[in-house]
């Protein structure tokens, strides 16, 4: 009997193991691409600290924890969005015409949906206490990433130059992360 819980634990072990590392790998991968290091190099250290990532989060989970199965969702969904777009950045250099290129960008588009889709199932698996934290997080995350807008909006009629979308994504995911620290030092 005790051998039974043994294995199962191992076995999802093993589950976390693989889709951390492999998050992790595309993290490398997409960082490699992006400062110009080596893609081997950079593929290897993203997966083996996704893999320790995934070992510290199946032996000491953290007190906000999603169930494994829709966290290794988590990680898949964002490996998926993280190759849609490298795929994107290569194909979209190429001689595409108007309509190649749409097609192109559903790509990423898809793989970001996943993404939004995933976490916002995991946040509905948590208890009500929970989900009030990351509710509010997520407000507190919109109203900062409506402020940093607003305010850059005005700053580039007054001269200052305009800057990529993909930043305001950034933004919005830092902000969330201090509405989460903010509201979790609140409820302690």
């Amino acid at each position: 009997m005790k051998s039974d819980v043994q294995n199962q634990a191992m076995s999802e072990l093993t589950k976390n193991l693989f889709a951390a590392g492999l998050t992790g790998a595309s993290f490398g991968l997409l960082y490699a691409s992006g400062f110009g290091v080596s893609l081997v190099l950079g593929v290897l250290i993203g997966g083996l600290f996704g893999i320790a990532l995934g070992f510290r989060l199946t032996n000491r989970p953290p007190k906000m924890r999603y169930p494994m199965r829709l966290a290794r969702r988590m990680g898949y969904a964002a490996t998926f969005f993280l190759l849609a777009s490298m795929v994107y950045s290569y194909l979209i250099d190429l001689d595409l015409t108007r309509s190649q290129a749409l097609l192109v960008t559903l790509l990423p588009t898809l793989g970001w949906t996943a993404l939004v889709v995933s976490i916002g199932m995991a946040i509905a698996s948590l208890d009500e206490l929970q989900r009030r934290i990351q509710t509010e997080a997520i407000a507190i995350g919109f109203a900062g990433t409506a402020i940093f807008v607003a305010g850059y909006a005005l700053l580039q009629f007054a001269g200052f130059a305009t800057i990529n979308v993909g930043v305001v994504l950034l933004v919005m995911a830092a902000m969330w992360l201090v509405g989460k620290l903010w509201t979790l030092w609140r409820y302690r």
